[in-house]
């Protein structure tokens, strides 16, 4: 959905004085009354009788109504919810958040990365729009699994748990936690080494003063959201568990990080690190924040990984949004996917 088509339908809604988070509330009830699902949260039912409130208010705008009409009938199963949630709450996301959301083919591109197997556990513990999971749910297809998204941010919350319900098998289970992962552990702690995988992409370069859970990140002075995030995940996944997520260029380049990527090898294998150019946030952040994709493995008594992949993306090109571009864009990658999925190197 392109910029020109979202300030039309924020023109539309804007005359009944809905706008900003009542617009995708307005607009996420449209979805959500198209499909129906029976099996919700509390805070999604709250969230779609307000919706409900909403349109009742339109229901006599021809124009009004044929807008909603025209939003679903093009994007039936919700895949523009997470872009129309960033283009009119994009102020409240991105402030002092240190989240972007992560391009959908890139997060396709991760995603097709993890091997599949029967009733696996899979999470991400910061979701936002729930892109991963989405795309996770999409490579599982009719095998059983359980997806299970995080977010400090309600709303965000909402936005996954509508995202998966519109697109998900129902071999698929669904769980979504409310938290800071940061300041408690409270729900997480049911988690704690019974995650198979970690798919995300976590907040960037965030100052953290107090860390609930023993790390030795931590302990050795690197009080950011980066390291944090990888001795969290090191708690949550079970012994030879998949971490596969985005963190800033500088953890993997910078002299000033090369302790804490010594610490991580005490208790992670390293499967790969694909180097990645600026602009990978660029399609949906306006952003040059450079990120790279690491993939560990939280160590075991069994030795899993034989090799260590190494990748350098010299030129994304743009991020396109239909399947047959991302070979283009991401053709230097196109062995990784390959070797990745190769049994004796990640099992």
């Amino acid at each position: 959905m392109d910029i020109k088509k979202l300030k039309e339908i924020d023109r539309v809604f804007r005359q009944y004085g809905i706008e900003g988070e009542d617009t995708f509330r307005l607009i996420s009830t449209q979805y959500l009354n198209a499909h129906n699902p029976q099996k919700i949260s509390k805070e999604l039912k709250l969230f779609w009788e307000e919706g409900k409130v909403l349109l009742v208010n339109i229901s006599e705008d021809k124009i009004a109504r044929q807008t909603l009409e025209y939003v679903i009938s093009n994007d039936f199963y919700g895949e523009n919810l997470p872009i129309i949630y960033q283009f009119f709450l994009s102020k409240r996301f991105r402030d002092l958040s240190g989240k972007f959301f992560t391009p959908k083919n890139l997060a396709w591109l991760m995603a097709a990365m993890l091997p599949v197997k029967e009733n696996a556990v899979i999470f991400d513990p910061t979701c936002g729009g729930g892109t991963f999971l989405l795309e996770a749910s999409k490579r599982w297809g009719n095998k059983k699994c359980t997806l299970i998204g995080n977010d400090v941010d309600k709303l965000l919350v909402v936005l996954s748990e509508i995202l998966l319900l519109l697109n998900k098998k129902n071999e698929h289970k669904l769980k979504f936690h409310n938290q800071n992962i940061y300041n408690s552990t409270q729900n997480l702690e049911l988690l704690f080494g019974k995650v198979d995988y970690i798919l995300a992409n976590p907040p960037f370069s965030l100052s953290i003063e107090s860390f609930e859970i023993k790390s030795k990140l931590f302990e050795n002075g690197y009080r950011n959201s980066d390291a944090l995030f990888l001795d969290l995940c090191l708690k949550i996944l079970k012994p030879g568990g998949h971490l596969l997520c985005l963190v800033p260029h500088s953890i993997v380049a910078n002299k000033e990080y090369e302790n804490l990527r010594n610490i991580i090898e005490q208790d992670w294998e390293i499967a790969s690190i694909i180097i990645m150019p600026e602009g990978t946030f660029h399609s949906t952040s306006n952003t040059t924040t450079r990120a790279d994709i690491i993939y560990l493995r939280k160590k075991s008594k069994e030795k899993i990984v034989d090799k260590i992949i190494f990748g350098n993306i010299s030129n994304l090109s743009h991020l396109t949004n239909d399947k047959e571009g991302i070979i283009a864009n991401y053709k230097d990658l196109a062995f990784l996917l390959d070797d990745l999925n190769i049994e004796h190197t990640l099992k």
